[in-house]
């Protein structure tokens, strides 16, 4: 079991920025010519404002171009209109890329808290409405239980296990896919699960996911494998993606946190050795790469 410290989850100030939006998510650095082919590079996008706005989307998209980006995970705000969302779901499509609706909030978690409901509703009617080349192609949902610093932990992860069942349900029956966002220590935490008292946490989202990513946020690809060697390992036996997360940004954990003292070359270097160990394991349902986040990464040295 891996110890269940938390470094390589979000820092705090992410739990504000998701609240209320469908959030961006998953980057390989590496050109899309010296990848491992099939495997999925995405990239979070978190401001939306700068994807509605083509003067603004236009360059991003060309950069996520260059780095062989395949997937965008949009932080969607309320009021951008459907067309808006429409026209940046067709552009990124002209430059190689699928966009999933991620959006999260820890508070939705608790019994009776509605904030789910209203994001779901908001995403199936864009899905609804929207021509049929220009919907989102998943549900991507970012809920950070450990952002919750007054419940009990084992009440925590119960409420977040019975909230992840729940969503698994509703978009089953919506036809919809659903990926999840989960730090890497999920393994360690146990549950109950039907009339299993002592449930893995982690087999429990991998089993109600599509699609997870890991926030294995380590600045070598020794060390982002190392961590996610058990997620991995249940991926071999599910039809569970995996894709493995890097952190680009400035945050206040320790420094092999983040790339962001290293630059882009060294990251790519990096996860290109990941995804070559990828590419070797051959994972059932498919595996890659995502970096945290668009911005961030652009701003990276050279």
């Amino acid at each position: 079991m891996k110890s269940r410290e938390r470094r390589g989850r979000f820092p705090n100030r992410w739990a504000r920025v998701v609240a209320g939006c469908a959030v961006a998510i998953l980057p390989c650095v590496a050109s899309a010519d010296s990848s491992p082919s099939g495997l999925a590079s995405g990239a979070w996008w978190w401001d939306c404002a700068k994807a509605v706005d083509p003067d603004e989307a236009k360059p991003r998209l060309r950069f996520l171009r260059r780095q062989g980006v395949t997937e965008v995970y949009l932080c969607v705000s309320r009021e951008a209109s459907t067309e808006a969302l429409v026209r940046f779901i067709r552009d990124a499509r002209a430059h190689g890329l699928r966009v999933a609706y991620l959006a999260g909030d820890v508070s939705w978690i608790m019994p009776g808290n509605l904030g789910f409901d209203e994001t779901f509703a908001h995403f199936r009617r864009h899905q609804r409405t929207a021509p049929a080349d220009a919907r989102f192609t998943a549900l991507h949902l970012d809920v950070e239980p450990y952002q919750n610093r007054t419940l009990e932990k084992e009440r925590l992860w119960q409420l977040y296990a019975d909230f992840v069942l729940r969503v698994r349900a509703l978009v089953q029956r919506a036809g919809e896919k659903l990926e999840w966002d989960i730090p890497f220590w999920l393994d360690g935490i146990r549950v109950v699960r039907g009339n299993r008292a002592a449930a893995s946490l982690l087999e429990l989202v991998m089993d109600s996911a599509d699609g997870i990513c890991i926030m294995s946020y380590r600045d070598t690809a020794t060390a982002m494998l190392d961590i996610s060697k058990e997620e991995l390992a249940l991926a071999a036996s599910r039809p569970c993606r995996v894709l493995l997360g890097a952190e680009t940004g400035r945050t206040d954990e320790e420094p092999f946190v983040s790339y962001q003292k290293d630059g882009k070359a060294k990251m790519a270097t990096e996860l290109q050795r990941v995804r070559a160990e990828l590419a070797r394991k051959g994972l059932p349902a498919g595996c890659g790469t995502a970096v945290h986040h668009v911005e961030s990464w652009m701003s990276l040295k050279e």
